[in-house]
């Protein structure tokens, strides 16, 4: 059994889980305003920011390991999103650094960020985080996976593009990534809000456009749902496809996704996906890399009837996490 617990969403208070959201409708705002509810990121060890110190890392991590997976959440949310119970029979809460750690001897970090800031933001934060992490984890790192859920593995892209911009020593640690549920092509949900939005503020009516300034209301982490990450906090969301975020060259990377409907193939599998995001088009017999995505149908995994925050805490959706990652085991 493992030594590393995820913080239970029941353990985390519900003050802790109404921050979290409230970063993610207006954290951009929060920090504007200088607000003491904006969240720093950090990593988070028993519900608290751990110090980037070795002391602190001894503490938190006696037995630390040279594979470290890190584990970024989604939006309104925070490191208790990772957390279920397992099917053991013993009804102890677990997640998916907790189990790698004991399958396959990986140290868990997990991040805790103001989910609306813009991606290219905190990307350039964890970046930073693991630029910090590399100096005072207590053992050289050997390994490194990345397991983003949802808006986190598009901040997990972001950070590999400036740790590769500018030399970061932790990119050539990175093994494998893995994006549950992340809109690298855009969430429809995103899109048509900002189409309401646009289509309300346009009517001349000042109600209607009173509805519209309040679907504006909305951080910039939501709004770039909208569109494929791009490269930089400004960049155009109908810039062309070559200005997309590109994916890290040295990495293996890896794709989640469910789908509310028991077959993929269903109209509601493919106009809703899990509720967010929808299952990107990749032919599944196609023997090369496509374009868009830099992955073998092989790297590819559909769960059905499995929605958009199930996709972080589902032990069939870890148990392809392990595969995954033994194959590389294995293959070592």
């Amino acid at each position: 059994m493992s030594d590393y617990r995820c913080a239970s969403t029941s353990a985390i208070p519900w003050t802790v889980w109404a921050q979290s959201i409230v970063n993610g409708a207006v954290g951009d705002y929060l920090v504007a305003r200088q607000n003491g509810l904006g969240i720093d990121m950090a990593l988070y060890a028993e519900h608290r920011p751990l110090p980037m110190t070795r002391e602190a890392f001894r503490q938190a991590y006696p037995r630390p390991t040279p594979k470290v997976c890190l584990l970024v959440h989604g939006l309104g949310c925070n490191e208790g999103s990772w957390s279920y119970r397992d099917s053991s029979g013993l009804e102890r809460e677990t997640s998916y650094g907790a189990e790698l750690a004991a399958d396959l001897g990986f140290t868990p970090l997990f991040v805790r960020y103001n989910t609306g800031l813009s991606i290219a933001r905190n990307g350039q934060s964890l970046a930073a985080l693991l630029t910090a992490l590399l100096e005072v984890y207590p053992v050289p790192i050997e390994q490194l996976v990345l397991i983003g859920h949802s808006m986190g593995g598009l901040v997990i892209r972001h950070a590999c593009y400036v740790g590769t911009q500018h030399h970061h020593a932790w990119v050539q640690h990175v093994r494998k990534a893995f994006y549950l549920g992340s809109p690298h092509e855009g969430a429809p949900l995103a899109w048509l809000s900002d189409v309401a939005a646009q289509v309300l503020c346009a009517v001349p009516h000042p109600i209607t456009r009173l509805i519209g300034d309040v679907f504006n209301v909305r951080s910039q982490g939501i709004k770039e749902l909208r569109a494929a990450p791009r490269p930089h906090a400004h960049a155009h969301f109908d810039a062309p496809p070559h200005q997309t975020l590109p994916w890290l060259s040295s990495a293996q990377h890896y794709l989640i996704y469910g789908t509310l409907a028991s077959d993929p193939e269903h109209l509601v599998s493919l106009l809703l996906g899990d509720g967010l995001v929808v299952v990107p088009s990749i032919p599944p017999t196609s023997p090369k890399k496509s374009d868009l995505y830099p992955i073998l149908p092989n790297q590819l995994a559909c769960f059905p009837q499995t929605d958009h925050l199930q996709l972080a805490c589902d032990p069939m959706v870890y148990q392809q996490i392990y595969q995954w990652c033994a194959t590389h085991e294995r293959s070592a």
